[in-house]
């Protein structure tokens, strides 16, 4: 089965927490503090593979996690970060973050790595708090959280060539005379059900083509295969259009293809077309059938008819040269086009955030508070009145206030749980 789409979730590591420790010395049981930094927690990256075409393995599989940072330990002993998660997908790969539809990056260049989930960073160990006024802190920060979303993905391959045609053409058989791919071949309509790329070379001249499986009448609205596979001949800079002499009307057959090309995208039916009539080589003698059908699709299409065999392999080096000739005329737009990254602007400030009232929780989002939030021990007096001296700096009581908390209701940090009690916020989980 071929899949080009999937929605999976991911997940990056947490960091690893910070220790509160003290080193043990002769006569004094408690002496400086030497708890180390916890681990950074590993990232999820998406790597593009040549040599995968499909999102197959994202249809069985739906969540992903990187590990998580090992915690400090005492003599300032830090913990170790938590491996990367490697995610290959396949050239062509487009990525939307699933909950606002806005496309993240654009996959096009072979063995590329991009980040989609960022690694929690390790909380600090109680080594970090000592200052003039505090010599003995207990306060130690828990691993920040890493990142988590929700993708979803769309395949267009890359090819400089999509060979399209109605079922059972030959485009399969095409393919596998002219390049190094072994698609399944067998004389019935949609035997392919998997685009298959191969890679042509012609006098050290060498371009990537794919056989994009048959095309029926309103494949656009879904029909028979569906509109699935046309979305790929979108990358590729021209089209092979193959047209079986045997079929009971060839003529009627290309002028379908080409319909079915403009009504899903106008942009399809402009791209550099090569015209070839195949399995010539059952006609025998009969040449006047071969005359009639290719003089009637070159006054339908206003374009030169290449006569082939791929079976028989007639006439293939003549089309090879043709495609070379027109390839070299035609702009490298997606091999030169650039990953596209969209990147959101990071929120710096601590005062940078915003609420929103959910049932009796009050959910308070942004990037620094929630992350200072969470890397709060809830166990830990010291962490706790930190974090409250933060709240206090941001002036968020007072924002929730004009937000309409009432006694008692709850108030949602990244990881924390506030209640309003008295007119002002106590930590509560």
């Amino acid at each position: 089965m071929f899949y080009d789409e999937a929605t999976i979730k991911v997940k990056a590591g947490d960091g690893g927490n910070g220790s509160s420790s003290f080193r043990s010395e002769k006569y004094r049981a408690m002496g400086g503090p030497d708890g180390g930094d916890g681990g950074k927690g590993g990232s999820v990256y998406f790597k593009v593979n040549p040599e995968i075409n499909t999102l197959a393995s994202f249809n069985s599989v739906k969540f992903y996690e990187a590990p998580f940072g090992i915690n400090g330990g005492k003599n300032d002993r830090h913990g170790s970060n938590g491996e990367d998660l490697f995610l290959e997908v396949p050239k062509g790969t487009i990525v939307y973050d699933k909950e606002t539809n806005e496309m993240l990056f654009d996959l096009t260049k072979s063995d590329e790595e991009i980040m989609i989930a960022k690694g929690g960073r390790g909380g600090r160990g109680n080594a970090h708090f000592k200052s003039s006024t505090n010599q003995a802190p207990k306060i130690s920060e828990l691993g920040e959280p890493g990142e988590e979303r929700e993708i979803r993905f769309e395949l267009k391959l890359v090819a400089d060539v999509s060979i399209i045609g109605i079922p059972s053409s030959g485009k399969s058989t095409l393919i596998s005379v002219i390049s190094n791919a072994r698609p399944k071949i067998a004389d019935y309509p949609f035997t392919t059900l998997i685009p298959n790329l191969g890679v042509v070379v012609v006098d050290n001249f060498s371009f990537v083509v794919v056989d994009v499986p048959g095309l029926i009448k309103d494949a656009y609205k879904g029909k028979g295969l569906g509109d699935a596979f046309l979305r790929h001949i979108e990358r590729s800079r021209m089209i092979v259009h193959l047209v079986d002499i045997t079929s009971k009307d060839p003529v009627e057959d290309y002028k379908v293809i080409r319909n079915e090309l403009k009504k899903y995208k106008s942009e399809l039916s402009k791209k550099q077309e090569i015209i070839a009539i195949n399995k010539i080589d059952v006609l025998g003698d009969d040449k006047e059938l071969l005359d009639d059908v290719v003089g009637k699709i070159e006054k339908v299409s206003k374009k030169k008819v290449y006569p082939i065999s791929a079976a028989a392999k007639i006439g293939i080096n003549e089309l090879l040269y043709r495609i070379k000739d027109e390839l070299k005329k035609l702009p490298k737009q997606e091999e030169e086009t650039e990953v596209i990254k969209v990147f959101k602007p990071q929120e710096r400030l601590m005062q940078n955030f915003s609420i929103e009232k959910k049932g009796e929780y009050f959910i308070v989002t942004g990037k620094r508070i929630e992350r200072f939030a969470s890397q709060t021990n809830p166990n830990s007096e010291e962490g706790i009145v930190r974090l409250l001296k933060v709240i206090d700096s941001v002036k968020l009581t007072k924002v929730l206030e004009e937000k309409g908390i009432k006694e008692g209701h709850l108030i949602k940090i990244g990881r924390r749980t506030g209640r309003y009690q008295n007119g002002m916020i106590v930590i509560v989980g």
